[in-house]
């Protein structure tokens, strides 16, 4: 029987170093890491610019038929996603609203949605951590760009509120947690939930 729990949360607040340690803790997991490069190579290929309506048509829907597909070949196990279906679907849904845009996405990628929306995780678990824990993480991490930051905490708002109220959604506030005490945190909810 497939499982699917995703992490989500803010960018810099711990998915993947969360999803890594969960890997090696959990020797029945299957993790799934977030690596949207292809498709932002692609964006970059068909120059699209996501400040305009049409472009950001033709942009999530090539991420929504990409989600579902890798949701669809998914085994039947125990799943962690590095971020998952639910975060493109709150990406689609909200980030014109981040650029002050009223866009008709729901009308306009109504069957795409409608998909996405049958590829559901069991369980989210959104780590929530403020902009200024975000930023001094960010600061403090040689190891990634992050380029997206600034947009992505433009997000955040919209994001906190769309997890709150999905009914799969466990909250955990990390901002004075170190990663050992979340993975410490994190672990017997998981084993409660994948308990046969």
């Amino acid at each position: 029987m497939k499982r699917v729990i995703s992490l989500q949360g803010g960018m810099a607040a711990g998915k993947t170093t969360l999803a890594k340690r969960l890997e090696r803790a959990i020797s029945d997991a299957w993790v799934i890491y977030e690596d949207p490069s292809a498709l932002v190579q692609k964006r970059k290929e068909l120059a699209l610019d996501l400040q305009k309506e049409k472009d950001f048509i033709v942009n999530q829907r090539m991420f929504i038929e990409h989600e579902v597909e890798r949701f669809r070949r998914l085994p039947d196990a125990n799943i962690i996603y590095d971020r998952g279906p639910e975060d493109i679907e709150c990406y689609t849904l909200h980030y014109p609203l981040s650029i002050g845009k009223e866009w008709d996405i729901e009308g306009q990628l109504k069957a795409e949605l409608k998909e996405l929306r049958s590829c559901r995780s069991d369980t989210i678990i959104y780590l929530d951590a403020q902009t200024k824990t975000l930023s001094a993480r960010k600061e403090g991490d040689a190891t990634r760009s992050r380029g997206s930051f600034a947009q992505a905490m433009r997000m955040l708002p919209y994001e906190k509120e769309w997890f709150s109220r999905l009914p799969a959604t466990t909250v955990l506030p990390v901002d004075a947690l170190d990663v050992e005490t979340v993975e410490a945190r994190v672990l017997p909810l998981i084993a409660n939930l994948w308990k046969d």
